[in-house]
């Protein structure tokens, strides 16, 4: 089974984070979007939103905590206003 681990951070360092982690064989694949948000942030640099890199990883499932913890742990998830990650489970679709 694969896992979706996604995350939400600020703007660049979605970048940094997929350049550190590019060759890391246990990764399936990394992907980073751009976007803004009302709420993740408090500094705003568009008035009422602020940008911010959204990254998705995927990774089969037992190694879905060790980058989950990875991730938190590189942005700095254990200070206010760094971001957000979640995972989920990715189920293959019956044929």
């Amino acid at each position: 089974m694969i896992t979706e681990i996604g995350a939400f951070m600020h703007k660049g360092a979605g970048l940094e984070l997929m350049n550190e982690l590019h060759g890391d064989k246990d990764i399936l694949g990394i992907f980073v979007e751009a976007g803004r948000t009302e709420d993740l942030f408090a500094y705003r640099e568009f008035g009422s939103a602020s940008e911010n890199d959204i990254v998705t990883i995927l990774v089969e499932n037992r190694h879905a905590t060790k980058i989950f913890d990875l991730i938190c742990s590189k942005i700095g998830l254990d200070k206010p206003q760094r971001g957000m990650v979640f995972q989920m489970p990715l189920h293959k679709q019956p044929k």
